[in-house]
């Protein structure tokens, strides 16, 4: 497709926190319902700020912005003089992670203010994850949402082998503020509980809400029983909202911002290879790369998303370079290496299918989330990208033959000039029967003509 042609799809959505301010009362960590957050959201932002989210003035940057809509009251209670103290302990640590976060913050924050939900929000993907969207925790949470694979499929976030949405700041975002917003309808409105809600799971924070009131106990967050890692984990957010919010008093040296780096999502309407984004956007690989972390296989997926994210300050050029020029289309033999599959047999072990598909066992592992070396029959193993999907394809061109009557492995694989054991390796690892109209995949030689 033309990149002119695909102009007329291409829209970018530049986000940020630049809202204008309204009077509204102070907000307390009890008093603000999901319904609230839905209303009035059409006057939430003015045209102005539509179009253009990063646009800041001079006295209101992004992190002023952030501190005058922390809103919540932060106790004076042991379990908050703890976080603070260890923050306060690694103040480099706090310059460092608020710089990581920018490009992320202004999308975020954005999307808080339309939703109406407190600011304090923002700062939980620094308690998750340090704003890594590489982060993946001993329970497979990953992204810097930290959402676990089943409930992001429970919320529609897609998750295959070309996409993990758990690791795209759109996506993720969006799911889970829609966790949190259902969460505090749940818990009545109480910001604190639907916080350990999402750390631990309502289940458990409900659980304890019902021994307490058993027993004729408070129900609020700081009588509950609850894991530790949920008995620190508000407290943190409300840590850094208050060492944030007043950070000259506390002598932490914020990054001086830049709306340039804001990201901006440019839809491309097509696939596209990353490494012609990076070079169509003016600017690094590994730097696109990092902000596109939910792209598996070094382009957007097939089905979409189709949408490039980059800071404001390249979506010109990017634009540009799609409006006078082509997307090259992806290469058959990168569709076909990276969604190369193996489905799991009696007797099969881990290290004897990396063997027989000459792959490694470490790829293996990476390219499926597995912490061990445990599988089970009837399983389907991705075999990853990269290098090892290049080996797996033999460095040649993919065709897709049709099975015909009368037609046995070997005599398909000599009458393309391969071996049946690669034949049979590139088909999933498959058994030797096969029947009309069944579709193989073959790599072969660059003089070699499909015979399908």
């Amino acid at each position: 497709m033309k990149a002119k042609a695909i102009l007329l799809l291409a829209s970018v959505l530049l986000v940020g926190c630049q809202a204008p301010k309204h009077d509204a009362p102070e907000q307390h960590a009890q008093s603000l319902s999901s319904a609230q957050s839905s209303q009035n959201a059409d006057r939430l932002l003015s045209p102005r700020w539509q179009d253009d989210g990063t646009s800041l003035t001079k006295d209101q940057d992004l992190w002023n912005f952030i501190s005058d809509e922390l809103k919540m009251k932060v106790p004076e209670n042991p379990r908050i003089r703890e976080q603070k103290q260890k923050y306060l302990r690694n103040k480099s640590y706090l310059h460092d992670v608020t710089l990581r976060a920018e490009p992320y913050m202004y999308w975020i924050v954005e999307q808080i203010k339309q939703r109406k939900m407190p600011m304090e929000l923002v700062l939980l993907p620094i308690v998750e994850s340090a704003f890594d969207p590489h982060a993946t925790s001993s329970a497979n949470a990953a992204g810097i949402w930290q959402i676990v694979p089943q409930t992001g499929r429970n919320y529609g976030l897609k998750q295959n082998q070309w996409y993990d949405g758990r690791r795209d700041i759109v996506a993720s975002t969006k799911v889970a503020l829609d966790m949190m917003q259902r969460l505090n309808g749940m818990f009545g409105g109480d910001w604190l509980l639907t916080v350990a809600a999402y750390n631990s799971g309502e289940g458990r924070v409900l659980k304890a809400i019902k021994s307490n009131k058993a027993r004729g106990k408070a129900t609020d967050f700081w009588s509950l029983s609850l894991p530790h890692e949920t008995t620190v984990y508000v407290p943190k957010m409300l840590a850094l909202s208050e060492l944030l919010k007043n950070n000259k008093r506390y002598g932490i040296r914020l990054p001086e911002p830049n709306e340039t780096r804001a990201l901006a999502r440019v839809e491309v309407g097509q696939q596209i290879e990353l490494t012609q984004a990076a070079e169509m956007a003016g600017m690094s690989l590994n730097k696109l790369k990092s902000f596109n972390t939910g792209y598996k296989r070094g382009m957007t997926a097939p089905n979409g998303p189709h949408y490039i994210m980059v800071p404001k300050s390249h979506v010109a050029q990017l634009r540009n370079s799609l409006a006078t020029g082509d997307i090259a289309a992806v290469q058959p033999t990168a569709l076909a290496s990276t969604s190369t599959s193996y489905k799991v047999r009696n007797g099969d072990t881990l290290s004897g299918i990396a063997k027989r598909l000459n792959v490694s066992v470490k790829t293996l592992q990476q390219a499926n989330n597995l912490r061990g070396v445990n599988i089970k029959p009837g399983q389907t193993l991705s075999l990853g990208g990269g290098e090892s999907a290049a080996r797996l394809a033999d460095n040649g061109n993919s065709i897709t033959y049709k099975v015909r009557k009368g037609d046995s492995l070997a005599s398909i694989a000599k009458r393309h000039g391969v071996n049946t054991k690669d034949l049979l390796r590139w088909n999933s690892g498959g058994s030797a029967n096969i029947q009309p109209g069944d579709r193989l995949t073959l790599f072969v030689t660059n003089n070699a003509t499909p015979d399908s």
